[in-house]
């Protein structure tokens, strides 16, 4: 049995089991008992202590493999200056957010259109009294300008794979969405412009499949002299891509494959500096 087969599996039985009980009722001790469940996982990575919110499975998952699944990225982090500002595009729960600030002393812009990751962010900000150098904005960004839906792949907190617009995975093909989220979408370029935000030096990108859109959206700003260093999810052999980035004047500086992406083995990590 597959592990999404088994997660369905216990998730229809852990339902049957609360209605059984009556665990689904509004029972004062209940409630109680959940107010005082707080688990949190703390992980110490490069001689730096980071805490995550470990209520849910994917939230631990994240936390443990902070420092397995892509050291390439960590590696790249190492690199930037002492309060470099940051944009974590496709931030997730925020594991490279945090480490970016408390590691490097960066000022950090996480971007994370999805409500469940959005949320389990804001903790993780708090649980390292990061708020007011990791800034998280639950909003996506695009090729324009508008009100978008953000297609979810997986409704679990910590879940990936969702797409801005249209449901279209990071292969290209098309799957049916879980759910349909209404978000707020921008162009980077403007809303750096409309809201006064700093230029970033470095940005990772991480959205599944809408790369090609957040480049486009964001042209002038890694244009920009200022900006030295992208890291970017792309897929092996993505001309558009890759031309799109070229044409920012950023060139390819390294890639390499995550140690832990699974059904990813074409994808690559790819890191992008000033010509």
């Amino acid at each position: 049995m597959s592990t999404t087969k088994k997660r369905a599996f216990f998730e229809r039985a852990s339902d049957l089991l609360i209605a059984l009980i009556g665990l689904n009722r509004p029972i004062r001790l209940y409630r109680a008992f959940l107010a005082r469940i707080n688990c949190i996982k703390r992980v110490r990575v490069n001689g730096t202590d980071i805490s995550f919110d470990a209520n849910d499975e994917l939230h631990l998952l994240r936390a443990i493999w902070l420092d397995k699944k892509e050291p390439e990225t960590l590696e790249w982090i190492d690199g930037f200056g002492q309060g470099d500002v940051f944009y974590d595009v496709g931030a997730n729960v925020g594991v490279f957010s945090l480490y970016a600030s408390l590691h490097r002393g960066c000022d950090v812009f996480a971007f994370e259109p999805e409500a469940k990751n959005y949320s389990c962010l804001n903790k993780n900000i708090f649980l390292n009294r990061l708020g007011r150098r990791v800034k998280a904005l639950n909003v996506g960004l695009h090729d324009a300008t508008s009100i978008e839906f953000l297609q979810l792949h997986d409704l679990a907190s910590g879940a990936a794979l969702h797409s801005v617009g249209e449901a279209i995975d990071w292969r290209g093909e098309r799957f049916e969405a879980k759910f349909e989220q209404a978000v707020l979408a921008f162009r980077l370029d403007e809303m750096i412009e409309l809201f006064r935000m700093p230029q970033p030096i470095h940005m990772k990108i991480d959205v599944d499949g809408n790369e090609l859109k957040v480049i486009r959206g964001a042209a002038r700003t890694l244009s920009d002299s200022r900006f030295r260093s992208l890291q970017i999810e792309l897929k092996e052999g993505d001309r558009d891509l890759i031309q799109a980035i070229e044409s920012c004047g950023l060139i390819l500086f390294r890639s390499t494959r995550a140690a832990l992406q699974g059904e990813h083995r074409d994808c690559l990590n790819a890191v992008f500096t000033r010509a």
